[in-house]
């Protein structure tokens, strides 16, 4: 028997779940492949694809619409959604790309009497005057780029879109030419104002590509426990969620029950990165910052700038600490002291150069566990599966196979599959930062963090990163320690995704000084740091 069905409104919840297309398409199996299927998912994503068009010519009256219309069960939600548009009186025209005949019948039969199609050949003739396109060529399980005459039709459009020639866009569930199991964007793509995607959010809506398809309204068709027996691609958390992450000091609470971070960055080359980490790490509520200074004259600067830190000279495995970071900022001469995070026994945040060392520590046959965070930048992270590449070819062909080298381009074009790569070569958590950021933990949990601003693009950045990271895992490890409880692997992921968060928000919040009414506008890492108590404060008051 086909599963019960519900109503369909957009779905709204907390934490955001990503799936691929091959898990939406298995998802879906159950249904269609029902004796007694009658079609309803494919009625109720018309249904959606016409609201949510409607919602976009924002109530006016015989609006012209161009459907681009695909082979697959894409192609036939647009044309079911463009029978209802038709219906309510609005200028519907189609182009079918279909060497079968199957949706010319069907846009015969359910098209509606004012439905025109169209000769794919006389493009620029067609293009005036449309107040919205509602692109159904492609589906979830297309991979590549949109070729043949679809593709030529898609260039022209996307040229058009351009130069500002363009109506409103609408996807039906994708993007045409978005790859949503490798999160990859191929053109001609239109990009959308707004995608309508059905069953489960896809895997691009967690990535910088997510810009592509515009504001995604999510339907469950009916069927929101499809997906429930499926392992989520990527997470994305709510408010709620990293204000739950954030442990809150009580009466019995003391310096060290509030975690100690022991930090090994900055050099006499690069003093600023040792002066904002620490300063993040102090103004996120850390217990006790231990920090290794290199020489006289960097700790006379700390002193200065951060005299709460207290400094230690002598060999890191002598410290009492928590947790570790360090490589920001270091030159080579002070990378010498890193080389103890990588078998310490305590977790330890590895930023910059030492995710270089974590390479070359892979070459001797070791393995990092989840305890031990990379944070690499695109650069850093071709860096170091180059010499993963080069210096252990055992370990990247048990994990990769015959797979090449990406470049800094291709991390960017899909960095859910390097940034999981780099876990799973590694055993470590691996944080690939950027616009949008995302945390690999080695048992298969991905995070996305959305970026707060762009103005965040500044040499500190990352330095006050890693402090805002390494403070709060202190005080998360620290007090698991307390209630005599274990980490859970994916748990160093879901506090470096608050980390990513609360930094973005405290340079939301440095453009004005007010978290409420933040503007965007640049965002200098040291005031940034000292935004991180009030925004700390409004989350938790909420």
């Amino acid at each position: 028997m086909t599963p019960k069905a519900r109503t369909v409104p957009p779905k709204e919840t907390a934490m955001k779940l990503i799936y691929t297309a091959s898990q939406v398409r298995e998802a879906e199996k159950p249904y269609i492949e029902a004796a007694d299927y009658d079609g309803y998912l494919m009625q109720r994503a018309a249904d959606a694809v016409a609201a949510e068009a409607q919602d976009l010519l924002r109530g006016k009256d015989n609006a012209k619409i161009l459907l681009l219309i695909g082979p697959g069960n894409n192609g036939a939600d647009t044309i079911y959604a463009g029978a209802r548009l038709s219906a309510k009186g609005h200028r519907v025209d189609a182009v079918i790309f279909d060497s079968s005949e199957k949706n010319l019948e069907l846009i015969a039969r359910e098209g509606g009497e004012g439905t025109r199609v169209l000769d794919p050949e006389h493009t620029h003739e067609q293009l005036a005057g449309y107040d919205l396109t509602i692109d159904g060529i492609l589906g979830t399980g297309s991979s590549g780029a949109v070729r043949g005459s679809a593709g030529e039709y898609l260039g022209v459009l996307r040229a058009a879109q351009l130069d500002g020639k363009l109506g409103a866009v609408l996807a039906v569930d994708t993007p045409s030419g978005v790859d949503n199991n490798r999160g990859t964007v191929h053109e001609p793509s239109l990009r959308a104002d707004r995608t309508v995607t059905f069953i489960g959010h896809k895997l691009p809506a967690g990535t910088s590509h997510s810009v592509h398809s515009g504001d995604i309204k999510l339907y469950d068709l009916g069927v929101p426990e499809a997906l429930d027996a499926h392992k989520p691609a990527l997470r994305v958390l709510d408010r709620e969620d990293y204000r739950e992450l954030i442990e809150i000091p009580d009466e019995h609470s003391h310096k060290y029950t509030r975690g100690v971070l022991g930090m090994l960055t900055g050099s006499l080359e690069y003093p600023g990165a040792a002066l904002m980490s620490v300063r993040a790490a102090l103004n996120t509520g850390v217990g006790m910052v231990r920090f290794g200074a290199n020489s006289h004259e960097l700790r006379q600067l700390m002193i200065a700038h951060n005299p709460e830190t207290v400094y230690f000279s002598g060999a890191p495995a002598l410290q009492r600490v928590t947790v570790w970071a360090g490589g920001s900022g270091s030159s080579y001469d002070s990378l010498d002291k890193n080389r103890y995070l990588l078998h310490s026994p305590e977790p330890a945040i590895l930023d910059a150069g030492a995710c270089d060392l974590a390479a070359e520590y892979m070459a001797t046959g070791k393995h990092l566990g989840s305890h031990k965070i990379l944070t690499p930048h695109a650069a850093e992270l071709e860096r170091f599966l180059r010499v993963v590449h080069e210096l252990a070819p055992e370990t990247w062909k048990k994990h990769l196979g015959e797979a090449i080298v990406p470049s800094r381009k291709d991390i960017d074009a899909e960095p859910f599959r390097w940034v999981r790569a780099a876990s799973e070569l590694s055993g470590a958590t691996v944080m690939l930062k950027g616009g949008y950021t995302l945390i690999a933990a080695p048992n298969g949990a991905t995070y996305s963090v959305a970026g707060g601003s762009p103005w965040l693009a500044t040499a500190g950045s990352g330095d006050t990163l890693t402090g805002i990271y390494g403070a709060l895992l202190a005080q998360t490890v620290a007090a698991f320690d307390a209630r005599g409880e274990a980490l859970e692997n994916c748990t160093y992921a879901s506090i470096g995704a608050l980390a990513v968060y609360l930094h973005g928000e405290a340079a939301r919040a440095s453009a004005t000084g007010s978290v409420k009414d933040a503007l965007l506008g640049p965002a200098p890492a040291t005031r940034v740091a000292d935004m991180l108590p009030e925004v700390i404060a409004r989350l938790i008051a909420e």
